[in-house]
């Protein structure tokens, strides 16, 4: 299925492809390279930056792989590049689960960081979406929302929201939106974009704490 940006716009949307895991992945995890929730949990093994966004892109294209097979990975492509990508959980499907993730290379993520860190930040990712899940459950969750790093600060981020999230989400009988996020720009950033802070705790490994802000849109029908 396509979901299409207006005439105007260069940025076509659709749903990614089995295939398209590696690229996908390297783009997300350049995206979130420096961003708090993974560097505060997953960062200090590695000795170069190089290396962890290494294991990010390892990491991310484990997501977006289990994202394309069991929910919705989307991507918006301008000149035959992927410049945008955005994962959804649908709440009337059943959730990804351990095997899920197994089966998309996630055994494999152990090496680098070890067991227990990892477990701990899958431990912490599920503590950091709880107030969603709580509250909004009936609300389609916004996994991810990552935007080329040589391209961001031209409105592609709120552009995938506004022309293609939504409209996708509202097409297939959704009628809400919820997500974290881990930094004040963001929280700026969603809050223009029509979302509603609903809850703030904090998130804590290690010794090191960080921010976490729940978020939650109605969608117009």
């Amino acid at each position: 299925m396509t979901v299409s940006a207006p005439a105007s716009s260069a940025i076509r949307y659709r749903l990614a492809r089995p295939g398209e895991e590696e690229r996908l992945g390297r783009l997300s995890a350049e995206s979130f390279g420096d961003y708090p929730f993974f560097s505060f949990a997953l960062r200090e093994p590695f000795d170069s930056y190089q290396k962890y966004l290494d294991y990010m892109t390892r990491l991310h294209r484990m997501l977006i792989k289990a994202y394309i097979k069991k929910q919705v990975c989307l991507v918006g492509v301008s000149d035959g590049a992927v410049v945008s990508v955005a994962l959804l959980h649908d709440p009337r499907s059943r959730d990804i689960g351990v095997t899920d993730y197994i089966l998309a290379g996630g055994l494999g993520l152990v090496r680098g960081v070890g067991l227990r860190r990892l477990l701990a930040f899958f431990d912490i990712s599920e503590a950091a979406q709880s107030a969603c899940t709580a509250k909004h459950p009936d609300a389609w969750y916004v996994e991810l929302l990552a935007v080329d790093t040589q391209l961001k600060g031209r409105g592609l981020g709120g552009k995938m929201i506004h022309d293609c999230v939504e409209p996708y989400v509202r097409g297939h009988d959704g009628r809400s939106l919820s997500l974290i996020t881990n930094t004040e720009q963001n929280r700026r950033f969603y809050m223009s974009k029509g979302f509603t802070e609903f809850s703030e705790s904090t998130l804590s490994c290690r010794g090191q704490t960080i921010g976490n802000w729940s978020f939650f849109k109605q969608l117009e029908i």
